[in-house]
């Protein structure tokens, strides 16, 4: 799998973008919705995140086939696109950047302070 890029630009509609397989990109909208379409813009999928008690939704990165992280207030979560369900969850503030080894074995995360 090659390396994920993130995207951090309010261009139109997306607060942030990345690819999350050779030919589909995952996006954050303005709505806080994910959207994942086909690189070409065909076969576009849109939905909410749903989670108990969930605040605003800041930021998404890249994670491992099929799942991305997502950044709220006061938590970063790991998100099944496909299953659309929290797998695991970590109490954080203030999240910047998150690093994968290439393999996405083990991250890291860097926060403000």
């Amino acid at each position: 799998m090659s390396k994920a890029r993130c995207i951090s630009e309010k261009r139109g509609e997306a607060l942030t973008a990345f690819f999350i397989s050779k030919d589909r990109i995952c996006c954050l909208d303005t709505n806080r919705e994910v959207i994942v379409s086909s690189f070409d813009g065909s076969n576009t999928k849109k939905w909410p995140i749903m989670k108990k008690n969930l605040g605003k939704i800041d930021k998404i990165f890249p994670a491992p086939l099929g799942k991305i992280l997502i950044v709220s207030e006061d938590c970063l979560f790991m998100y099944d696109l496909s299953a659309r369900k929290v797998l695991h969850e970590v109490t954080l503030t203030d999240i910047k950047r998150v690093y994968w080894t290439p393999n996405y074995c083990h991250v890291a995360v860097i926060t403000k302070h």
